[in-house]
């Protein structure tokens, strides 16, 4: 290898979304170089896998949803929240795929890893980032490295993209402030495992006081079940994992749990409690793609989707600027704006969530009104599947909308 190359967006971190920033440049011509400090293909084990409908769509129209489908990823198009006294089963409008999926993490990276080689994109593995390297001005203009073999490794670019999850150095190493903070303490814990021989019919939640449970199907006939818990509560030992949740899906959900005992559980239980925030997206010379730049509480499984989306966005803005259509510095604030009008809502919809918290009577109120009005159901689910804005969905307008036609059914 070289000891410096010249390229015109360096990605540091080559998963989802990463890979999907380094695809998207590439096929539009652009010189793209992706380092990460892992050995290709790798498993993510902790992940709920969940690609919502608006990042399905955006794998459909990549030319991916079919690659992962021959992968063994199932389609999921049945949708339904257990509240207890009501169960709401639906489908998020304003979407092509009209589907969910739920793939492995060693799946879906490799896919979109393959993608990005295809168009032209190099991958690097087994690279150590260090820190960025900056012009007289101070602005960011490539990164330094460390092979394999301790070596130094320099690479220029018009662009650095930090797609290296929630702890990413690229943000630090640019002193990306953060716009929300919130401790594991405020933040969700979810425990799973992966199980076979249970019969499924898509996505299905169990929303509980301080409790969700929830299941669907990922690869190799598998299911992913689990428990989402207060981060507040003390920390069960992993001994005590399988009686706990066994116990907690009993109650919560009895047929599921049932179906789970029938099954069999081919993991250890899975531990996941991560503080969570947004950082600031870009800055001169520099951007940050999905968790790097803004890390979902688990409790909606928005990250993935999220994190598609952030590499739409990003590649869109830079190939302006790559072309000469806009300034980097203009390209790079507009896809912060963006990123921040799209994601940040759907961030704090999900921070709420994870504080499982009793409802509040008013959104109990709420969810009883949705009873038998489809149309508004399916716009709940469109908050999930990020094809409805948390503000739209929740506006006065909507809300007394929600009310009256309530009202008129009675």
């Amino acid at each position: 290898m070289v000891d410096a190359v010249s390229v015109d967006a360096v990605v540091v971190g080559g998963r989802c979304a990463g890979a999907a920033t380094a695809m998207l440049l590439a096929r539009q011509g652009h010189r793209v170089l992706v380092v990460d400090q892992n050995t290709f293909p790798s498993d993510m084990k902790l992940s709920t896998h969940l690609v919502w409908h608006a990042g399905v769509d955006l794998l459909q129209s990549w030319g991916l949803l079919d690659a992962l489908q021959r992968a063994g990823t199932p389609l999921l198009t049945n949708f339904s929240l257990d509240l207890g006294e009501l169960v709401l089963s639906g489908h998020p409008p304003h979407t092509q795929a009209q589907a969910a999926i739920a793939p492995r993490r060693i799946v879906l990276d490799q896919v979109l890893r393959d993608a990005a080689a295809q168009a032209g994109a190099q991958l690097l593995d087994n690279i150590t980032f260090q820190d960025v390297t900056r012009d007289a001005d101070g602005v960011v203009n490539g990164i330094q490295c460390k092979q394999a073999d301790g070596s130094p490794f320099t690479i220029h670019a018009r662009c650095v993209i930090g797609a290296d999850g929630r702890g990413s150095r690229v943000a630090r190493s640019v002193e990306s402030p953060n716009a929300h903070e919130f401790s594991r303490e405020q933040c969700s814990v979810n425990v799973f495992a992966y199980f076979s021989g249970v019969p499924m019919d898509g996505v299905e939640f169990y929303s509980r006081p301080e409790r969700m449970g929830y299941a669907w199907q990922t690869n190799d006939g598998l299911v992913m079940s689990g428990v989402i818990l207060p981060g507040r509560e003390q920390r069960t030992e992993r001994e005590g994992l399988e009686p706990l949740i066994l116990d907690e899906l009993s109650t919560m959900a009895p047929d599921l749990a049932a179906r789970l005992k029938a099954g069999r559980r081919e993991t250890d239980w899975l531990r996941v409690s991560i503080p969570t925030g947004a950082r600031q997206a870009s800055g001169p010379g520099w951007a940050l793609v999905g968790d790097a730049g803004i890390t979902f509480d688990p409790i909606t499984a928005a990250g993935i989707t999220n994190a598609l989306r952030d590499a739409e966005h990003l590649s869109q803005a830079l190939n302006q600027a790559f072309n000469g259509a806009a300034s980097l510095d203009k390209a790079l604030a507009d896809y912060a704006a963006q990123r921040d009008a799209t994601a940040v809502p759907w961030h704090l919809f999900a921070q709420q969530m994870a504080e499982l918290t009793p409802p509040p009577p008013e959104l109990v109120q709420l969810l009883g009104a949705l009873a038998g009005n489809q149309p508004q159901i399916d716009r709940y689910f469109g908050m999930f599947g990020q094809t409805v804005s948390p503000a739209d969905f929740f506006s006065p307008e909507n809300m007394q909308k929600i009310m009256e036609d309530a009202q008129a059914r009675t």
